[in-house]
């Protein structure tokens, strides 16, 4: 993975946060899957922000995204030997708590490893990224730290 993709996924990271904080900064509405786990504006935010980010950065890498897993069969997964994992709001039972704990989450996943991930928290701006070889990074804001 390039230097440049990785800035450009991080900063996707950062986008789908900033979507999330415009919902979790209105009277939003509350479904359910089928799974009877939470479902809000901010996830299908979210969701589609990262999905078409990635979608025009590495269009030859598949997506696979919760919000999105069930349209993609089993059998077409697992012969992905590469691709991108996607959780767009991870902890939306705590984003309708409204408690700040929930993250954006968005690895890229190489014969079953992370490669490099990224985790952002939308409330702190706190954000993580990494991967083997690569060492671990925490940003607050525009600034990073080994």
């Amino acid at each position: 993975m390039t230097p440049d993709l990785r800035e450009a996924v991080i900063a996707l990271a950062r986008e789908a946060a900033a979507r999330i904080l415009e919902v979790y900064q209105t009277r939003f509405d509350v479904e359910h899957k089928d799974d009877a786990s939470p479902l809000t504006e901010a996830d299908l935010a979210s969701h589609h922000c990262i999905v078409d980010g990635l979608a025009t950065l590495a269009p030859e890498i598949p997506i696979l995204s919760e919000e999105s897993a069930h349209q993609v069969p089993l059998a077409v997964r697992r012969g992905w030997s590469r691709l991108w994992l996607v959780d767009p709001l991870d902890g939306t039972r705590e984003f309708v708590k409204r408690n700040g704990e929930f993250t954006v989450n968005i690895a890229l996943i190489e014969d079953g490893v992370a490669g490099f991930g990224v985790n952002q928290q939308p409330v702190t701006g706190q954000l993580g990224h990494g991967g083997p070889g690569q060492g671990a990074r925490r940003r607050e804001g525009g600034s990073c730290e080994v």
